[in-house]
């Protein structure tokens, strides 16, 4: 616990439950859960979902769960990818609130205690805050904060970390995870947000994200071959259609910059040709699925407010210039060789 740590909620402590998929994680198992079991919070359970691994992580789970009975919750299984395991530790939760953690992060001592103060006394269903990027060697790379009444507020953390959500929220409107290989995050935490009739913004910054160079999403020149991109945008707009989500403007933005993004994200594994290729083919898909997206109103340098420069210059370009996008894309392909 750390020296400044608050005084915990008053009353009865809602219970939450950090959801936790484990996969070949045991060099950074320990400092994770040590995280959550270290939270000023007097109520968390750890609901760890082991999925396959061949390493050392089923022995540290079970010990970590024999010292802390009743806190720590394992269930193994075969391997069936982090959404499966996501949604099954869901229904293994007996929290009032729920929150997600993957097995490679950290959380400040104070996370749960700020998250779940901001949720009582505001009454959201979700409360979103921000987070930090260390390396292993101690540096933090970046740190967002999102600040509320910002427009790109709630969406900072596109992932379903940094959130705070109620179990209840969760369930009445079956929230589950994508099983695909690219944003399956955004198929439970876009609803999540835009179902809830109350959201909170925190201006903190308690999650850590680390840079791990291990990991295949911190792979800079990631090609778009075998990834389900496609697939995953497809899958949110049906689900949206289903539950009766209105494409608002910033949702149309956010689409855009989804697309945007993934050209960015691809561009210098795939190649000039194929990056090309690419551009055409997701242009003629927002043409298609996205009414209106080359004038949607947030496609502007300064806005939405509170998302960083360099996306909205990237959307602002790509819907309103696109000629100019494609010399940039090429320009950032070129600088990552």
């Amino acid at each position: 616990m750390s020296s400044d740590a608050r005084t915990p909620v008053a009353g009865t402590s809602p219970r939450v439950s950090v959801v936790l998929p484990v996969y070949n994680a045991e060099r950074y198992l320990a400092r994770c859960l040590d995280s959550v079991l270290g939270q000023t919070y007097p109520n968390v359970e750890v609901v760890a979902v082991d999925d396959g691994s061949s390493d050392g992580s089923p022995a540290i789970l079970d010990g970590y769960a024999a010292r802390n009975p009743g806190r720590v919750i394992v269930e193994h299984r075969a391997n069936g990818g982090a959404a499966s395991a996501r949604n099954r530790g869901i229904e293994l939760c007996s929290g009032e609130y729920l929150t997600f953690i993957d097995n490679d992060d950290w959380l400040d001592p104070d996370f749960v205690q700020t998250m779940v103060e901001a949720a009582l006394s505001s009454g959201a269903e979700v409360v979103c805050c921000g987070y930090r990027r260390p390396d292993s060697e101690g540096r933090v790379l970046l740190e967002a904060v999102p600040r509320p009444g910002d427009e790109w507020g709630r969406y900072v953390v596109e992932a379903a970390w940094a959130k705070l959500y109620r179990a209840d929220h969760v369930r009445r409107h079956g929230l589950t995870f994508l099983n695909t290989n690219i944003d399956e995050d955004l198929y439970f935490s876009l609803p999540a947000i835009e179902l809830a009739e109350r959201v909170e913004v925190v201006p903190s910054a308690g999650y850590n994200w680390f840079f791990n160079t291990g990991s295949v999403s911190n792979t800079s020149q990631r090609s778009s071959e075998g990834l389900l991109f496609e697939e995953t945008l497809d899958a949110i707009l049906a689900m949206m259609r289903e539950r009766g989500i209105p494409m608002t403007d910033i949702l149309r933005h956010y689409f855009v910059r989804l697309v945007a993004w993934f050209l960015l994200y691809t561009c210098r594994g795939d190649g000039r040709s194929a990056s090309k290729r690419n551009l055409g083919h997701y242009v003629a898909w927002l043409d298609r699925n996205i009414e209106g997206w080359r004038r949607e109103p947030f496609a502007r340098p300064g806005h939405p407010t509170g998302d960083a420069l360099a996306n909205r210059l990237a959307v602002w370009l790509f819907a309103r210039h696109p000629r100019l996008f494609s010399l940039a894309l090429g320009a950032y392909r070129k600088v990552g060789k």
